[in-house]
């Protein structure tokens, strides 16, 4: 899978959630068809993560992730040179 597309499906997931463990991001990539396995998802919630993207807490042992204001223009950009590669 292509890494922005990976990115960009993972952003808009959690942007449409206010927050989502590795688990619930994994059940809502694979309504988009996207089946990968828990520890690829992890790694790129981690990388997302240190990249500024998301924020994440500790709940119950495991991590919970949410769209950061920075992950949200990354999105908003993400989403148009998508739709600026549709429209050529």
């Amino acid at each position: 899978m292509n890494y922005n597309k990976l990115k960009l499906l993972v952003l808009r997931v959690l942007s449409e959630k206010s927050s989502a463990d590795s688990l619930a991001v994994a059940q809502a990539l694979a309504a988009y068809g996207v089946s990968l396995d828990m520890h690829a998802i992890r790694m790129a919630l981690m990388r997302y993560y240190k990249q500024g993207l998301l924020w994440r807490e500790r709940k119950l042992g495991a991590y919970t992730y949410g769209l950061s204001e920075r992950g949200l223009r990354r999105l908003r950009w993400l989403e148009s040179t998508v739709q600026d590669h549709a429209e050529s």
